[in-house]
């Protein structure tokens, strides 16, 4: 190991350990995990994302009575593609609408990492509060940070501290890939996403904060800088957190969030914002 990679691996368990002080958690963490960051970019190695992509498609796709769903998300919160918290009404309508084209809808399999473990002792698994809103659907989440193989196989890791080179995450070519990390190397910029004004690389950081270092509390302040610069799914997610919290004067603080997203044509902040106006005035 050269002087710099020693450096750069020290540097980020330092910074884990850090984040892990910050959000106490009551997961199965354990240990230190090295993971080969294929930076700077050789002509062997591919963009993580590209490769968890092409990992994905080679997943079964549940044949004519099950379905599978790849999401970034951590035990609290699922991540759309564009970043967005996903609620799990929301998937759930979406899983029923696509459910609607197979014989029987009877088991799901949701591949986001640490889906099937409970974050503590007040909130049920996300594929437990998935299943109980699809019915008799079963569905079987992942009990820890998900793996992809080249040949779609899945396995997790239970890690307390991550190691890797910092930069943007790449693989050697056919290499498994660490779903979360991929959604969350922007996190180690966030600082100098600030100082560049970078609405979308804090949203970026936020979603790494809690998917990666598995710390809610940092995701949202990464959301609500995000949102200060205008950025509307920030905002979107910003206002989640706080109607989840419920604490004084959140409800009212989540409904400015929304309006400004509104105002920036956010559809979706729309319907929540509608949502919780409804919910203010005693309307189901």
């Amino acid at each position: 190991m050269t002087l710099h990679h020693r450096f750069a691996l020290i540097s980020l368990l330092a910074a884990c350990a850090v984040a892990q002080a910050d959000c106490p958690t009551t997961l199965p963490l354990k240990g230190v995990l090295n993971v080969d960051n294929c930076y700077p970019m050789r002509e062997d190695c591919v963009p993580a994302a590209d490769a968890l992509y092409q990992y994905a498609e080679a997943v079964p796709d549940g044949g004519d009575e099950g379905m599978t769903i790849a999401l970034q998300g951590s035990p609290w919160h699922l991540y759309g593609p564009d970043s967005r918290i996903m609620t799990i009404d929301t998937l759930a309508g979406i899983l029923r609408q696509e459910g609607n084209k197979k014989k029987k809808l009877r088991h799901v399999v949701l591949m986001s990492s640490w889906s099937g473990i409970a974050p503590d002792k007040h909130h049920q698994p996300l594929a437990q509060q998935l299943s109980s809103k699809l019915g008799d659907v079963k569905v079987s989440g992942a009990d820890g940070f998900l793996w992809y193989s080249k040949d779609g196989k899945l396995t997790t890791t239970q890690q307390a501290f991550t190691a890797f080179a910092r930069g943007p995450y790449a693989v050697k070519k056919g290499e498994p890939v660490m779903a979360a990390l991929v959604a969350g190397w922007p996190a180690q910029f966030e600082e100098t996403f600030a100082k560049q004004g970078d609405a979308d690389g804090l949203l970026r950081a936020g979603v790494g904060h809690e998917t990666f270092s598995l710390c809610p509390e940092r995701a949202w302040k990464a959301f609500d800088a995000a949102a200060a610069l205008g950025n509307p799914i920030a905002a979107y997610n910003a206002a989640v957190l706080r109607l989840e919290r419920g604490a004084r004067g959140d409800r009212e603080a989540a409904q400015d969030l929304l309006r400004k997203a509104v105002a920036a044509g956010d559809q979706q902040a729309a319907a929540l914002l509608d949502q919780t106006t409804l919910q203010r005035k005693g309307k189901p």
